[in-house]
């Protein structure tokens, strides 16, 4: 049994919650010596259970190892376990329309499934776009609810496919590492400064929930970053906060930061 407490302190305070669901699903898989697949993760959350599972002395296997997707689930076992990759319980769906007249986006497709369907977002994977693909990996138990009840997203007439998983579209990202020069270690002042915004702009972005750090939203302002968080800015882009190099004469921090997609 892992004790609570000192675990807390190595997690981001909003993440709290999160942290305690998952040590109390690795206590149940310990005490019934039993295997157990996750719902769909961000990085950051696989990062997490990861770790938790792994001081837990349970094997950790991940989807994410076999297939390039950015959401992942776990298989968390005991050491008799011999990974199946069947029992990741992924479905691959391609997703079909009438391209000519529409252009479904990635958040018109998870809005619908999500906000009308009333899916659980931990049942849905990446969703990946290309000029003329679109497909959606599910849990397994999904894949049949959807090919035979969501006809339209948007208004527009959709259909479903099954495929196989070795059709998965692999996504090409760019990046670019560079450095700046920030005042302060503020969510916002280093958003201005990564993507050349002035600071009310900065600052709006964050106040209207536009912006997530490790993939959680945040709305102050004043949050401090710290060396590894990824920042999402919606229609700027990602950024990780790559290294702290030490401050000038001036007090100003020397940041390394990638920029992932985006502008």
């Amino acid at each position: 049994m892992i004790e609570k407490s000192p675990v807390f302190q190595h997690f981001h305070p909003e993440e709290k919650v999160f942290v305690e669901q998952m040590l109390d699903k690795i206590e149940r898989i310990v005490s019934h010596y039993s295997i157990e697949v996750t719902a769909f993760l961000n990085p950051r959350e696989a990062f997490i259970v990861t770790s938790l599972a792994k001081r837990a002395g349970l094997q950790v296997f991940s989807s994410g190892e076999h297939y390039k997707t950015e959401s992942v689930r776990l298989i968390l076992a005991p050491d008799y376990y011999v990974l199946d990759l069947a029992d990741f319980e992924l479905a691959l769906l391609e997703l079909t329309y009438a391209r000519k007249f529409n252009q479904l986006s990635h958040s018109q497709i998870l809005g619908n499934l999500v906000n009308q369907l009333g899916i659980k977002r931990g049942l849905l994977g990446d969703i990946l776009l290309t000029v003329d693909r679109t497909q959606v990996i599910v849990d397994q138990k999904m894949a049949d609810f959807l090919m035979q009840h969501v006809t339209k997203i948007s208004r527009v007439p959709v259909t479903w496919k099954l495929s196989s998983l070795e059709h998965l579209i692999v996504p090409e990202e760019t990046s670019q590492t560079f450095q700046i020069l920030s005042s302060s270690m503020r969510l916002d002042k280093i958003i201005a400064v990564a993507y050349q915004l002035t600071r009310p702009i900065a600052v709006n972005l964050v106040e209207h929930g536009k912006v997530k750090v490790n993939y959680q939203p945040i709305t102050a302002p004043a949050h401090q970053l710290t060396v590894g968080d990824l920042v999402s800015c919606r229609g700027y882009g990602r950024f990780r906060l790559e290294d702290q190099t030490g401050q000038t004469k001036h007090g100003k921090y020397k940041l390394t930061l990638t920029k992932i997609g985006g502008k």
